[in-house]
This record gives structure tokens, C-alpha cells and sequence, in this order.
């Protein structure tokens, strides 16, 4: 994370500042956030959405939650954790909007630069393909909980994030991973 971003996070990160803390703009401060995390938004959005326009719509959404719920991160968390959580807000809000609108999927090898060349990387992307297509018919809320357990949020992260308790989180998570295997004996 970029050192300003570092020294903004530790106050309300723009209202509070004054001049002579921080010499950025809100603007060059939401800038560097967005930078800093736009893979951990985007690949929340994609769960939800998609690739396509639905995905550049939720996108977008998110940034502007972001930018209005700036003055309102007040530090008490990691900045990962107020991200995540303002992305799967939004993103469960949308989702609950716009449910009817069906979620389309594109080959996780179309999102690698260079073609595999290896047979254990194409047996990878098709394991990956194949958890991307089960994870896509869970509910929005266990989308969120699997997708922040495998990028390996703690339990508290995870609570912290969707806003349930540690517990909670533990049993949920457990229950969503057994429906995952049920789903994969399926299959």
C-alpha cells in the first residue's frame, strides 16, 4: 500500500485531514485506494455479476459507494476489510435488485495472458472452472463467505466484513463448504 494511503487510513481519510497532515487531494487519496485494491473489487463484482456490462455496471457502483463512505471509514479496521465489505454490500444490494438478470461465465483460461503449455496448469483451470461453477450457484451471502475464506480471511475478517459473528461465520462457513462437496459429488 502506498505510504500516504497508509497515513490517511489511520484518521477519517479526507474530512479529517487538515493541510499540513496530508498533502493530497481527496482525490489523489481515492485514486491510490482504488489502485491499491481494484483486483480484490473487481473480483468481487465478477462473482456477482459476470463478465460484460452487468460487471463495468457493478464496478462502478462500488467505486461510488467508495467515494461516498470515504469520510466515514474512521480506521477501526484494516482497509481490506472496510473495502471488502463496502464491495459485498453493494454487490448483495445489486444482486438483490437485479436477481432476475442471469449471470453468464467465461473460461477461467481467458483470463490468463498465455495459453498452458503444462498439463498439471490445465488440470488446475479445470479444477478452478469447475469451483468457479459451483460457487456461482450459492447465495449471494455464501458467495461472499467462500470467496473471502479462500483468499484466506481469518474468521474475524470474514465477521468483520459481512457483519456476523465469529461463531456464526465458523458454522455458516462450515455448512457452505459441506454444500460444496454435495455439489461436487454431483456433478
Amino acid at each position: 500500500m502506498p505510504p500516504a494511503v497508509i497515513f490517511c487510513s489511520r484518521r477519517r481519510l479526507y474530512s479529517t485531514m487538515q493541510a499540513s497532515e496530508c498533502a493530497q487531494s481527496r482525490e489523489e487519496c481515492f485514486r491510490e485506494i482504488t489502485d491499491s485494491y481494484k483486483e480484490l473489487v473487481a473480483k468481487v463484482c465478477y462473482l456477482y455479476s459476470g463478465p460484460g456490462a452487468a460487471f463495468d455496471d457493478l464496478f462502478q457502483e462500488v467505486l461510488i459507494n467508495l467515494w461516498t463512505g470515504m469520510d466515514s471509514f474512521r480506521g477501526e479496521a484494516k482497509m481490506s476489510t472496510w473495502i471488502y465489505r463496502t464491495a459485498i454490500n453493494t454487490c448483495l444490494t445489486w444482486h438483490r435488485r437485479n436477481g432476475r438478470h442471469s449471470r453468464s461465465t467465461v473460461p477461467l483460461e481467458e483470463m490468463f495472458a498465455e495459453p498452458a503449455d503444462d498439463g498439471s496448469l490445465a488440470v488446475k483451470l479445470e479444477e478452478l472452472r469447475i469451483l468457479q461453477g459451483l460457487i456461482s450457484k450459492l447465495l449471494p451471502l455464501e458467495k461472499a463467505m467462500i470467496t473471502l475464506w479462500l483468499d484466506e480471511r481469518s474468521y474475524d475478517e470474514i465477521a468483520a466484513i459481512t457483519g456476523l459473528s465469529r461463531a456464526n461465520v465458523a458454522v455458516k462457513l462450515h455448512r457452505v463448504k459441506d454444500k460444496l462437496a454435495k455439489m461436487a459429488k454431483e456433478l
